[in-house]
């Protein structure tokens, strides 16, 4: 994000110095006065194309395309192979994608002495390798504006070094707002979307570097007329409150008060924004910000909504409920006093506020969505970004309320709105919760609608979501269930879902024992080729890791029952045969339940396939379970053994134990 184009906010205080920066652009790289006017011509005429005859016609046809929720989304190829069917696929193509940009530009950058031919005019800075500057090189002034306005921080302190004090107080100024506001952080380009929009979140604490020019400029800019003072303290102050150095802020705030120094109103609010750092006691807070508001009063200086958004970020950390209502009561109607139009920041903070009030604030909650209805919202802080997800969550978790998630969602998708969204992590966090809710509060039907229009192409459901879509199949009867089974089952292979217990325990629990079908039934087909996979997947992960993939002894068992419903005895003896010689594979060393090993011998004697009964005694007496002389009994007294095939019995049971069960039978 470029420097002169940042949100306002807290944080906010290096405005000075950017404006004339900024203003020295255009004739920057020897570009004439009659480039500069052509240039702006062209771009007005520009402009006016947007927003005249051609803009809008395009625009109504849009809206009368209905979205195809089958289609994938615009970044990807319009090709069933080459379309990614899950979060890390979305994630490795997108990226991939943008790796060859950046390959290109690195080619552009290491080998420059290829790209001097000019192929546009006037000049496409873009397309023109940036420059390197050494001691070697001839700067000025207007280059150092030019990086500066750019946020370069690298080439613009090389810049100042090289021109020593052979600068403007202006051009100081703006290169310590430049230092101040970046200070460890390297400028975010605009042309890594794809990067910003998959950058994990890692939340690591901003450490304040000071750089030997930042002390220079500052010890400079401070002793020089109070209007240029003031802006050096300001953009000093945004610089320590944003990077988390509350000490050295204080400490410079109380210097100013000392030197009766006035302050931007964005230094205020960078002040007002560190007071939930000090975990004070609520009265200390609230008049500490008292103190604040007086001193804006003194100097003149009229707070802004983001004053008032710093102030209510203080009362959501209050300790006590009623002093947080209390204290935005207040501030409610200080905005309505200065008449001012609440940001989404503002509306982030009600919620956090009336998150901790339960059912109560479910009013209000609704006046919220209802106010925004019909509003342009644009982005004035950082702190816009998290509103759509926590109304969604106070919607999904706090209420339960489906018409309350369905305020949320339209208000979203409403003009370009979803640009709050902002990356995959809060768009993968809202659909969750949006799932959820619909899961929680409609019919199945109408929750699996809304699952087909947003599975896989807008959001992909994590494993929590999908076992609580089995988990509530399970209050269905079973030819309900069964419709829903294939899809759900596709995209558990699909997602990479197949290595989570839980999830492999509820779907065949559903298959084995919920929609248990009738011996001729075509599911059995079905279920049996799910089992099949499911068990070769445990078979390739095994091979594949030092390691085992362990599941539990419900899930191995389900699997045999199902390969036997479908007729697939050879895989089965193969499965048991496999637990007698490596009974680790079952985690925590459990074996296959009863009920599993009695299900598994009723069909294998139904079917009189005596292989499948010998490999199953063979398991139960190597694990000296239970119930083995009673299956051995049965089995001799109802299919008519071999000799060869009685000798095995025996010695699988003992002959003893053999001849009393066939005594106690007869």
């Amino acid at each position: 994000m470029r420097i002169a184009a940042w949100p306002a906010g807290p944080f906010d205080g290096f405005g000075p110095g950017l404006r004339l920066a900024r203003s020295c652009i255009a004739n920057w790289s020897g570009m004439t006065t009659v480039e500069s006017k052509r240039r702006k011509k062209k771009e007005k005429g520009n402009a006016r194309e947007s927003k005249g005859d051609g803009f809008l016609p395009a625009r109504a046809l849009e809206s009368t395309i209905s979205r195809d929720h089958t289609a994938s989304h615009y970044k990807f190829h319009d090709d069933p192979f080459l379309i990614p069917q899950s979060n890390s696929h979305n994630r490795s193509y997108a990226l991939a994608k943008e790796s060859g940009r950046k390959t290109a530009m690195w080619v552009r950058q290491e080998h420059r002495d290829l790209f001097q031919h000019k192929v546009a005019d006037p000049e496409i800075k873009p397309f023109v390798p940036p420059p390197i500057y050494t001691e070697e090189s001839k700067v000025t002034e207007e280059t150092l504006l030019y990086e500066i306005s750019n946020g370069n921080v690298a080439n613009s302190i090389t810049i100042y070094d090289l021109l020593k004090d052979e600068i403007t107080v202006p051009t100081k100024q703006a290169l310590l707002e430049l230092l101040c506001f970046y200070n460890n952080n390297e400028r975010i380009s605009d042309e890594w979307l794809e990067n910003r929009w998959y950058r994990l979140n890692q939340k690591q604490k901003k450490t304040w570097i000071s750089y030997p020019q930042i002390e220079v400029l500052f010890a400079f800019l401070k002793e020089q007329e109070p209007k240029v003072a003031a802006a050096a303290y300001s953009a000093m102050i945004c610089g320590f409150a944003k990077y988390s150095d509350s000490e050295k802020a204080w400490c410079l705030y109380d210097e100013v008060q000392g030197k009766k120094i006035p302050l931007s109103v964005d230094a205020y609010n960078a002040m007002i924004s560190l007071i939930p750092v000090l975990k004070q006691e609520d009265f200390k807070s609230k008049s500490l910000i008292m103190d604040i508001y007086r001193v804006m009063t003194v100097n003149g200086i009229n707070p802004n909504i983001h004053t008032f958004n710093a102030v209510l970020n203080v009362a959501a950390t209050s300790k006590t409920n009623q002093v947080a209502l209390d204290f935005t009561r207040i501030i409610l109607a200080d905005i309505a006093k200065f008449k001012l139009n609440p940001s989404l920041t503002t509306y982030y903070y009600l919620l956090r506020i009336l998150n901790r009030f339960g059912d109560e604030s479910y009013n209000s909650f609704i006046k919220i969505l209802t106010s925004l209805k019909n509003k342009t919202i644009t982005i004035q802080n950082e702190k816009d970004l998290n509103f759509f997800v926590l109304a969604m969550e106070m919607a999904s978790q706090q209420f339960c309320n489906r018409q309350a998630g369905e305020m949320v969602n339209e208000l979203l998708l409403a003009g370009e709105n979803y640009k709050f969204i902002s990356n995959n992590l809060r768009e993968y966090i809202y659909y969750r919760m949006y799932l959820e809710l619909i899961l929680a509060t409609e019919e199945f039907e109408t929750f699996f609608k809304l699952y087909n229009k947003l599975v896989p192409h807008v959001t992909i459901p994590e494993p929590t979501v999908m076992n609580a879509i089995l988990e509530a199949l399970k209050l269905h009867p079973a030819q309900t269930v069964t419709q829903y089974i294939p899809k759900l089952w596709s995209h558990m292979i699909m997602f990479g879902h197949l290595n989570r217990e839980k999830l492999l325990e509820n779907i065949l629990y559903l298959i084995s024992v919920h929609c248990k079908p009738v011996s001729d039934s075509p599911l059995n087909a079905q279920f049996e080729e799910m089992a099949l996979t499911l068990w070769d997947h445990i078979q390739t992960q095994n091979s594949k890791r030092l390691q085992h993939f362990l599941v539990s002894n419900t899930v191995v068992g389900n699997i045999v029952v199902l390969l036997l419903r479908g007729n697939n005895f050879d895989k089965a003896i193969q499965i048991i045969s496999l637990l007698v010689r490596s009974p680790h594979l079952i985690k925590n060393g459990q074996t296959i339940t009863t009920e599993h090993i009695n299900e598994i011998f009723e069909l294998c004697l139904t079917q009189a396939y005596v292989p499948a009964i010998f490999t199953l005694l063979e398991y139960v007496t190597f694990h000296s379970l239970e119930g083995a002389a009673e299956m051995a009994g049965k089995l001799y007294k109802t299919v008519p053994l071999t000799s060869n095939q009685e000798n095995i019995l025996a010695s699988l049971v003992g002959n003893d134990v053999l001849q009393l069960q066939i005594s106690d039978k007869n």
